[in-house]
């Protein structure tokens, strides 16, 4: 029977958002990068501290997806250097991926969930993801 299958169970939670951003002394001169806009993408890999439980869910993502949309929506439609969070830090798809993780790992701790990995789509081709340890 399928239930007696071994192997971890991971959930999926995602926001999309479009914002713009550049990054700091990205040129070999020290000069920045010119402002751009990206459509984003944040994926969430989420385990739940049992595997999976006698009703068959290995983690209710519901707080978790809760949480996910208001930093989503918090950082739609701005230039991402400007958001207070990011004041002093350069604005990477790696930073944004580690900013993601703190904005969600206490929503998702106090579930008795995991946060697995974060991955952050910056457009369609280009991605960077975050693996807390």
């Amino acid at each position: 029977m399928f239930q007696e299958e071994s192997g971890n169970f991971y959930v999926r939670i995602e926001g999309r958002f479009e914002s713009a951003h550049f990054l700091y002394d990205y040129f070999p001169d020290g000069s920045d990068e010119p402002i751009h806009g990206h459509s984003w993408k944040v994926e969430v890999f989420l385990t739940g501290e049992r595997n999976i439980g006698p009703d068959g869910i290995s983690y209710d993502f519901l707080t978790a997806r809760t949480r996910l949309l208001e930093l989503v929506h918090s950082i739609d439609h701005i230039l991402i250097n400007d958001h207070a969070d990011f004041k002093g830090i350069n604005p990477t798809s790696e930073n944004v991926a580690r900013w993601f993780y703190r904005g969600l790992k206490n929503e998702v701790t106090k579930t008795n969930g995991r946060i697995k990995r974060i991955v952050i789509h910056e457009g369609p081709e280009n991605l960077a993801f975050f693996e807390p340890s």
